[in-house]
């Protein structure tokens, strides 16, 4: 079984390497380092077995219930042993045939990119089984792509799970997702820009938001240098024809929605500002003023210039720094 799922990890990034799906940064990974030689094989198969789970025995999983589903997987909460539970992740069944190879490919893509994302608001890979197209049958046994992650709760249902926390918190965890996707803005298979970010893509875990969705690409779209109209959005420059921080900015507009819409839906500046238990020192004004101005532009000037993930980050330091 180890043989055949090398096999299967071969044939993606064959596939991935030969039809210039990725970046050039991760081409650079991907095809140089991580496409093996016939004699590289064996380890591939070692590197595997390194899983907590694989095709013999992550059967042994209980799916005890649905956490939520995207635009073509379904995630699960599994228990196993004395009730130790995970996150399960499954296809779900093709509104088409012609188009199962895509989902497999895309799913597959997740699995092989998180062998080289190492982030703690990443949810941990803890192994996976390929069994061959077999989609929809929602059960460990036949299924023919599973992964299976670390657990965690799913919040985007609990529309109020955010307004009870005290906003020290709700700080950090922002601060969390910016450290996020400056990561992935940065990432050692270049920048990746998410098709979407949601909360749906997050579990709650260790008091914090992990991604358990990498549904996403590492290329920026491409653009003509000797042009005298502006090909790039976000007023980006055109760089050996791609359009350079696109990804950050498009991924950094996604997030907005996400900052806005759950973690600083109810902040009361007006309240803040007459809060007794400020106390009025040039850092804690510092800080308001940073909330102030974030929230300002979240609301009304997100293609702001200055709008960047590390603006982002500043300000949420000012304002975490101060004790609001």
């Amino acid at each position: 079984m180890f043989v055949v799922l090398a096999g299967l990890l071969l044939y993606v990034i064959v596939l991935m390497c030969t039809t210039g799906y990725l970046a050039h940064s991760a081409r650079n990974i991907i095809c140089k380092v991580a496409l093996p030689k016939a004699k590289d094989e064996e380890t591939l198969i070692k590197n595997s077995a390194d899983y907590i789970f694989n095709c013999a025995n992550i059967a042994s999983i209980k799916l005890v219930r649905l956490l939520g589903s995207g635009i073509y997987k379904k995630t699960y909460l599994g228990e196993y042993g004395t009730g130790t539970k995970v996150a399960v992740k499954m296809l779900g069944t093709p509104p088409r045939k012609n188009i199962r190879g895509d989902r497999l490919k895309m799913f597959m893509k997740e699995i092989l990119f998180l062998q080289e994302l190492k982030h703690r608001n990443i949810l941990k890979l803890l192994g996976f089984c390929f069994r061959g197209e077999k989609f929809g049958s929602e059960t460990l046994k036949d299924e023919g792509l599973i992964a299976v992650y670390e657990y965690g709760e799913e919040v985007h249902r609990n529309i109020s799970f955010f307004k009870h926390l005290p906003l020290p918190q709700r700080l950090d965890i922002a601060l969390a997702i910016i450290d996020l996707f400056i990561y992935l803005e940065n990432s050692p298979l270049g920048s990746m820009g998410m098709i979407d970010i949601a909360l749906r893509h997050f579990l709650w875990n260790n008091n914090t938001l992990k991604l358990i969705d990498l549904d996403g690409n590492w290329q920026e779209p491409s653009c003509q240098i000797h042009t005298d109209n502006a090909t790039c959005e976000f007023n980006l420059t055109c760089v050996d024809g791609r359009c350079v921080g696109y990804n950050a900015k498009s991924n950094l507009l996604k997030v907005k929605r996400l900052l806005l819409e759950r973690l600083f839906i109810n902040v009361d500046i007006l309240a803040l500002e007459r809060n007794t238990t400020g106390d009025g020192s040039r850092q804690w004004r510092r800080g308001l003023d940073a909330l102030k101005q974030l929230i300002l532009i979240l609301n009304e000037n997100p293609d702001a210039q200055e709008f960047t993930f590390t603006w982002v980050r500043k300000q949420l330091l000012d304002a975490r720094s101060a004790q609001l």
